[in-house]
């Protein structure tokens, strides 16, 4: 009975955390009108910015990140007991419960200093974390995946990387555009304004984002290399993390601060440059490797 309310409760939770990360996103995505997470303009009649309505999907989305959050915690509580193991001793029950101190600290803050954006951080960390758990008290080798799973999570990250490339060049070129208007001297007639270029590196983060975030969930099912991998895997893995933590920071602070232009542009680029590192990891390996095998 023990093992099958294990499972139950990390369906649910995993359901959950994907639901509501998913209508975080799209509440952050949207920008339209006034940004998620900023303050409303005072009233001059009432002297003091007057309540502003929240948004319905919002509502559900912190509903949905409680109870996933509950769900987790009770599955890392029960799936110990099955596994007859001290989870403390577990990296991946660490950073559960960081994920889950993080999750208790926004939804009590979000309605004090209006950061709902936040919500679209935190539930794909929770998420993440969740399936880190799956490793709970199993040291034996990794488990097979079918060429379907490893499939989804490679062009993910192939597709991802590309729309972060597309974003890191127009980046490139909005900087570019901007010292030469800042000098005075003529725009590169050949590239689009500034507006609209950052423009293009919004919406290439927004279409890239939700296949990074992919990536990095079904990467997780390798995680056991933060426990027992080679160094290469250990930087794959922080690399990978660094980059969804970046383009999460710049789409938030774009919704919860106003971030455009240059800003908007060095974290994008810092972001590309982060999957790059991943992509070199992974070609300079095996030619590592085949020279210290020669």
């Amino acid at each position: 009975m023990t093992p099958v309310l294990s499972t139950l409760t990390f369906v649910l939770a995993l359901l959950l955390y994907a639901a509501a990360s998913l209508l975080f996103f799209m509440e952050v995505a949207r920008l339209r009108g006034a940004s998620l997470g900023t303050s409303p303009r005072t009233d001059p009649m009432l002297g003091k910015a007057p309540p502003r309505p929240q948004s319905s999907n919002l509502r559900l989305a912190a509903l949905l990140l409680g109870l996933g959050a509950a769900g987790h915690a009770t599955y890392v509580t029960i799936a110990s007991f099955v596994a007859h193991v001290c989870p403390i001793r577990s990296v991946h029950f660490m950073l559960s419960v960081a994920s889950l101190l993080a999750i208790a600290v926004y939804l009590v803050a979000r309605q004090r200093f209006r950061v709902d954006a936040l919500g679209m951080l935190v539930a794909p960390l929770g998420l993440a974390f969740l399936l880190g758990t799956y490793f709970l008290g199993k040291p034996g080798p990794e488990p097979k995946l079918s060429p379907m799973f490893i499939a989804l999570h490679v062009m993910a990250n192939l597709l991802g990387v590309a729309l972060f490339l597309l974003a890191g060049g127009a980046a490139s070129l909005y900087l570019v555009q901007e010292k030469r208007l800042k000098e005075k001297r003529a725009r590169i007639g050949a590239l689009p304004p500034l507006d609209a270029l950052d423009h293009a590196v919004h919406r290439f983060l927004v279409a890239g984002f939700p296949l990074l975030t992919i990536g990095i969930i079904t990467g997780t099912f390798w995680a056991r290399q933060l426990e027992m991998g080679t160094p290469d895997e250990v930087m794959r893995t922080v690399f990978g993390y660094a980059t969804w933590l970046l383009i999460a920071g710049v789409l938030l602070l774009r919704a919860a601060a106003g971030w455009r232009g240059r800003r908007a542009a060095y974290g994008t680029i810092a972001g590309f440059l982060c999957a790059a590192m991943v992509l070199v990891i992974y070609l300079v390996r095996p030619a590592a490797s085949a020279a210290l095998g020669g």
